[in-house]
């Protein structure tokens, strides 16, 4: 018992000598971020993310289908299960700071033989051996060494876990982007059935007046080819849809069918409010959850270079435990053959050819790289904003111009059949204005669309919410 507590006495006055040693931290993150947006928006001020913007296109049906996502979906799913793989070894980490108790039971026989021994004797003899008993080895954590260990898993566990979080953010991004690319191509079959009809009409008129000799075979001919034309469109259209409906129900990880539960004739593309901003774009560093994790895993390089160099300090280890010996198995519980073991150990590391020296380097190395992925995630992030915030600006004034041209080209479409009719105008002027007119509304419905998705990936580039988290089942 003595030599144990001479060890114990050491090791106690190595760790007051060693009270001392400094250890570097994270470095200083440099500041890349302005203090102002670039891009000319007037709607800012918003510091705190109070809202949820998956609400704002107000459909249950909508938030009910991303929630749908969010539990079959088999990439959440995957993620899902690794997150908590994950958080086992942070629990892992954590149990070697308590003693490792295990209990055991030997059984060996053995043969001796004495010759040489016993001169003229040639006799063996054989024998049992029975031990039972608790085994304890509890490796003391004087420098914090494995407390360390077990933060740095703890912070790269929550920074998957905000990974995981990002994924279902983009998820709920990619059902709502890919719901109204439905409505707007279920909007444009409406406008193609409606070419078709105003073409079918136009054809029947040309052909009634060819058979009667007041148009020619190319008036005749210029309106079969707008009206099968405008047939192939329908085709091309509907076809169109049928993949993206499959494409949608893999989204929601359902089988890939070709219909939807939710009637498409009656969907509208909502109209997109102005929005505001946050007041810096310092605060999209609170919201991103990219942003969080790269920041996480930061941290946790940082403080496995700590752990790298405690591996220099000494390591101190107590094992033992109380047992019994015996040739008899039955024995083994008779109390005359109770025995104990108690053993401390201090290890310190001298020579093990740059072993850990290279480990420090490399846990520094590692840090500069997740320092540097935390700025290279940081501007990519403040890039994506400042597009997006661009693209709305251009995206609005474009809609409000198409807006103006399609009311144009529809009003003279009139004119110019009107002026056919007459006799005023030739079949193809008249064909192709009415060509321009469809072709504007298309594109008008088209730039809706287009609006309604940028602004879905600005609420994802600043992080925001999609929905409030709460359990996706009920």
């Amino acid at each position: 018992m003595k030599y144990l507590n001479l060890i114990i006495f050491f090791s106690l006055l190595l760790s007051f000598g060693c009270s001392n040693y400094k250890f570097a931290s994270n470095p200083t993150l440099k500041k890349v971020i302005p203090e102002q947006w670039d891009s000319e928006n007037g709607n800012t001020g918003e510091d705190r993310i109070n809202h949820f913007w998956l609400q704002e296109f107000n459909d249950p049906w909508l938030n009910q289908t991303v929630r749908s996502a969010w539990r079959d979906n088999p990439n959440i799913a995957m993620m899902a299960e690794r997150v908590i793989a994950f958080g086992e070894d942070a629990v892992i980490a954590g149990a070697t700071l308590f003693p490792n108790v295990q209990t055991e039971i030997i059984a060996a026989r053995s043969k001796r033989n004495l010759v040489g021994f016993i001169p003229d004797n040639d006799t063996s003899f054989t024998s049992n051996s029975f031990n039972s008993g608790v085994n304890i080895t509890w490796e003391i954590d004087l420098w914090g060494k494995i407390r360390d260990q077990k933060k740095a898993i703890s912070k790269k566990f929550l920074g998957f876990t905000a990974e995981f979080e990002a994924a279902r953010l983009s998820l709920a991004g990619q059902v709502a982007k890919n719901w109204f690319e439905l409505v707007e191509n279920g909007l444009q079959i409406k406008l193609v059935e409606e070419t078709v009809r105003t073409y079918q009409k136009n054809r029947d008129f040309v052909s009634n007046r060819f058979e009667k000799g007041l148009a020619t075979a190319f008036d005749d001919q210029l309106s079969e080819l707008s009206h099968s034309s405008a047939l192939a469109t329908l085709h091309q259209r509907q076809r169109v849809m049928k993949n993206k409906v499959r494409s949608f129900h893999l989204l929601l990880g359902q089988y890939a069918a070709g219909e939807l539960d939710r009637n498409l004739s009656s969907a509208e593309l909502p109209k997109v409010e102005s929005m505001v901003l946050p007041s810096t774009p310092a605060k999209v560093l609170e919201n991103r959850l990219d942003l969080q994790a790269a920041r996480l895993q930061l941290e946790a390089s940082g403080i496995e270079l700590v752990v790298a160099r405690k591996g220099f300090l000494p390591s101190i280890a107590i094992l033992g435990g109380p047992g019994s010996r015996s040739g008899k198995f039955e024995d083994l519980l008779d109390q005359r053959f109770r025995t104990w073991d108690l053993a401390g150990s201090l290890s310190q590391p001298i020579f093990q050819g740059g072993r850990l020296r290279a480990q420090t380097r490399k846990a520094k190395a590692l840090q500069n790289a997740a320092f540097a992925e935390y700025r290279k995630t940081a501007l990519e992030a403040f890039g994506e904003v400042e597009s997006l915030l661009s693209s709305e600006k251009y995206l609005l004034q474009e809609e409000i111009q198409l807006q103006r041209a399609t009311k144009a080209a529809f009003a003279a479409a009139a004119i110019s059949w009107e002026r056919y009719q007459n006799g005023v105008e030739g079949i193809f002027d008249a064909l192709e204005t009415q060509r321009r007119s469809f072709e504007a509304e298309s594109r008008l419905l088209s730039i809706k669309k287009e609006r309604i998705l940028n602004r879905i990936n600005l609420h994802l580039a600043l992080g925001q919410p999609a929905l409030p988290t709460y359990d996706s089942k009920k």
